[in-house]
């Protein structure tokens, strides 16, 4: 008999799947729009340690997440 909604843990893992997913756009739009939006408080040097601060928490967040997804237990989905 198939189950009709996804146990916790099923459904957490599935989510922080989702949520790395989502990250390179979160990289995006933190990486460029700050600095198009505020052009007076960006300078190239302003700019590139605002790149690298995003890109850094980007990886600090991705490693975060993948640790989680790994902690949590694989549940079989199908008992088909």
């Amino acid at each position: 008999m198939r189950r009709l909604f996804l146990g916790r843990d099923a459904y957490r893992q599935r989510r922080l799947g989702d949520a790395i997913r989502i990250l390179p756009v979160l990289f995006a739009v933190l990486a460029v729009l700050p600095p198009v939006w505020l052009p007076q408080y960006f300078s190239y040097a302003r700019g590139a340690v605002w790149l690298a601060a995003s890109w850094a928490l980007t990886i600090a967040a991705t490693a975060v997440l993948h640790r989680a997804i790994g902690r949590a237990k694989p549940e079989d989905e199908d008992d088909a």
